[in-house]
């Protein structure tokens, strides 16, 4: 069973990419609908509205973060561990491991959607060509990173586990992970 902190730490990581997801859809939203910055803005000011809509749009961003990090786990197919023996400190670095490999996952969907909202942009704002370019480019770099890394994360993991359950009662000491 997780502890609080690390309830709060997942919660936090999907939440996080949620957010990268709904800005990079909206930014790319407002290449068609150039009044949406402005519509954004005249309610962003509004204390009772940004009071209102907080917490739910919270939730929607945890909701999409998840979403994202199921649709990059089921593509690239993640290995399923047996945990039975799996206790203490080697228990907590891998449900650690496991964590931030989920949350690099869904980061890749985030930084491909910014990426094409760049890119988007691009048709928006000509002048800003070069500037655009390179950043959705630089998204898509830091996707494929996020990717590869999480990757090595998983990999890790299942080497902790298995190395963890071919000798019972040995924990994390003398593993290098």
């Amino acid at each position: 069973m997780p502890s609080l902190f690390e309830g709060i730490q997942g919660f936090a990581g999907a939440s996080g990419v949620g957010v990268m997801c709904l800005t990079a859809l909206f930014f790319g939203a407002s290449v068609f609908a150039t009044n949406l910055p402005a519509l954004a803005d005249f309610i962003a000011v509004s204390t009772t509205w940004s009071g209102i809509v907080t917490i739910p749009i919270l939730v929607v961003a945890y909701v999409v973060g998840v979403l994202a990090i199921a649709v990059v786990e089921s593509v690239t197919g993640a290995d399923i561990v047996e945990l039975d023996t799996l206790q203490g400190l080697s228990a907590r670095r891998f449900s650690q491991l496991e964590q931030e490999a989920e949350i690099l996952s869904g980061s890749v969907i985030a930084f491909l959607l910014v990426a094409a909202a760049a890119f988007l942009n691009v048709w928006a704002y000509p002048g800003w060509a070069r500037t655009l370019m390179i950043c959705g480019g630089g998204s898509v770099v830091t996707a494929l990173g996020a990717w590869r890394v999480s990757r090595v994360k998983h990999q890790a993991a299942a080497r902790l586990a298995r190395r963890t359950c071919s000798q019972p009662g040995r924990g994390l000491e003398g593993d290098a992970v």
